[in-house]
């Protein structure tokens, strides 16, 4: 599913769920859109598959015992992937192996999602690898910023609310980051499609 598609869904049911109508079946829809990528994302942040699903699970259960309070919620994604975040770090964070790390030092990693426009599948399979390689070139910082940009579709106000960032440093972030990758895919001779790719990312970001 595309995810213009999917944020509009998503937007539906969050409103009926608001509303109350056919919440159960709304809020359902909202977890089964949602699981899957929350999942990938905590995993990403280097942390294991069975802590993840236990706090997202917990997540999902408290907003829907909340729900009288959820018209406050304005975003359901921002929202998700921000309570999400914030409560692995705090678990992490009560684990030895974390407990001296930087929220900004965390691992970031992820599979590359953003090149769903392209109907040639020998260039999408082309772009993905290539790109796959640049993103490994970058900070985990810039990496989230980069899923949270391109993959998860989210405006930069709510990257900045999710990251704890201003806008500007943001978009200095997102944008310094396709700067390491269309330098890094010249250096490593890529192909043209590549490097044009990262251009346009980088002139409409």
């Amino acid at each position: 599913m595309r995810t213009k598609e999917k944020q509009e869904q998503l937007n539906a049911y969050w409103s009926n769920f608001v509303s109350g109508v056919d919440r159960e079946k709304a809020f359902s829809r909202i977890y089964d859109l949602n699981i899957h990528d929350l999942l990938a994302y905590g995993c990403s942040l280097g942390f294991d598959e069975e802590t993840c699903k236990d706090v997202a699970h917990d997540l999902f259960f408290r907003l829907f015992q909340d729900a009288g309070r959820s018209y406050e919620i304005g975003n359901i994604t921002v929202y998700l992937f921000g309570s999400f975040r914030n409560r692995l770090i705090s678990t992490g964070l009560r684990n030895t192996r974390l407990k001296d790390v930087k929220i900004e030092e965390l691992p970031f990693a992820t599979e590359v999602t953003i090149l769903d426009t392209l109907t040639n599948e020998e260039d999408r399979a082309l772009l993905r690898d290539n790109v796959a390689a640049l993103l490994r070139e970058l900070t985990p910082r810039q990496r989230e910023a980069i899923y949270l940009r391109y993959m998860q579709n989210m405006a930069y106000d709510d990257i900045a609310r999710l990251l704890e960032m201003t806008n500007g440093s943001v978009r200095k972030l997102v944008y310094r980051a396709l700067e390491t990758m269309r330098r890094k895919a010249s250096e490593m001779d890529m192909p043209l499609v590549v490097v044009m790719f990262l251009a346009y990312l980088r002139d409409f970001s």
